[in-house]
């Protein structure tokens, strides 16, 4: 198992629950995953309604305004991110209803595994940001985010630019169930090293603390870092 898993595991302790335990709510943003072809494809959709023991409505998934046309049978991994906490199970389609409007029956699931993030765990990513500021000196340093959580990140940048205690805005794009996000950030700086990544061209990195985090830029933080924790600790 490759390292990361092994530290996404540590990180996020599951278990095995009921979906009525998992205290979805109507309209709670749903993430399918394609099980069956290997390539991973993934859509976006909505919970419309649960019917216990029968089956767990969600809406049709959309691509460029255009209701997509679903395979019954197909099957799929379903992700959502309650609360604070990270859900997960397999699925087919029962049914896909085109009137009044498109949705989808899915397979109530036999089990749910639920995954709680430890405060302070990190997920282990790559993702290119660009730093935009250091105290108020406007830059572009280019770097990437090696791993994150929601307190802050390690970001690996080719040049040592800034120094431990300086206030950076760092920018980057994060993609939570097919959504994708602009996020600028401030951070302050609590550690410079070297060596902690095999990158010949990225010798620095930056230990950072995110500050004056908005709320509108911590939910979607906060569902990424849970998504990536609970897809790493399941091997996905």
């Amino acid at each position: 198992m490759a390292a990361n898993q092994d530290q996404a595991k540590e990180e996020a302790v599951g278990k095995e629950i009921s979906l009525e335990d998992a205290h979805l709510q109507m309209g709670e943003p749903i993430s399918l995953q394609v099980w069956d072809d290997g390539a991973g494809e993934r859509y976006s959709v909505k919970l419309i309604g649960i019917s216990q023991g029968r089956s767990v409505l969600v809406s049709a998934p959309m691509i460029d305004g255009k209701y997509l046309m679903m395979r019954e049978g197909q099957s799929f991994i379903v992700r959502a991110f309650p609360g604070k906490s990270a859900i997960a199970f397999t699925t087919q389609i029962l049914k896909s209803v085109n009137s009044p409007y498109p949705y989808l029956h899915l397979a109530y699931p036999r089990g749910v595994r639920s995954v709680v993030v430890r405060k302070g765990a990190r997920a282990n990513v790559r993702i290119i940001c660009v730093i935009t500021d250091c105290d108020g000196v406007q830059l572009q340093e280019a770097g990437s985010i090696v791993n994150i959580s929601i307190g802050g990140a390690l970001v690996a940048v080719k040049r040592a630019f800034a120094q431990k205690g300086q206030v950076l805005k760092i920018k980057f794009k994060l993609v939570v169930s097919g959504v994708q996000t602009l996020l600028e950030l401030k951070a302050v700086i609590q550690a410079i090293n070297t060596g902690l990544v095999n990158d010949p061209e990225m010798r620095y990195q930056l230990g950072l603390q995110f500050v004056d985090v908005s709320a509108e830029n911590s939910i979607p933080l906060l569902a990424f870092v849970y998504q990536q924790l609970i897809e790493q600790s399941m091997g996905n």
